[in-house]
């Protein structure tokens, strides 16, 4: 049985090793990447269970990441991270069908309870509980 895949993609590389650390270990496969357009070219999009993207990044955003994924019919769940909140954003963001809105720093412990509860992705194998 294959772990779910959870994309990481954010300009910061420190939050991407920090999160990419975390999930591992929880037990899920993890893949970072500096860009939402590294993300949406590479060929692991079509494996992906769930994406946490920064909102803010030079180029493509986080949200425009989400919205091309449910254009391509290869909607996922997505979590959007960000450390400059907005009220409208986030409304949108939800509306668009984004699984969770976090507002960083966010603890270890909301952002796994937003994965299992929210994105639907169950636990890896191994996964801490």
């Amino acid at each position: 049985m294959k772990k779910p895949l959870i994309a990481i993609v954010d300009d910061d590389p420190s939050v991407r090793a920090a999160l990419d650390a975390l999930l591992r270990s929880f037990g899920y496969d993890a893949e970072a990447f500096a860009s939402g357009e590294a993300f949406l070219s590479s060929q692991l999009v079509e494996r992906v269970a769930c994406v946490i993207a920064d909102i803010h990044m030079p180029g493509i955003t986080g949200l425009e990441v989400h919205e091309r994924l449910v254009a391509s019919g290869k909607p996922v769940s997505t979590i959007l991270i960000t450390a400059y909140p907005d009220d409208g954003v986030r409304a949108a963001a939800l509306a668009g069908g984004v699984t969770a809105y976090l507002r960083k720093p966010f603890s270890n412990d909301e952002l796994i309870r937003c994965l299992h509860a929210r994105s639907g992705v169950g636990a890896g194998e191994g996964m801490a509980s």
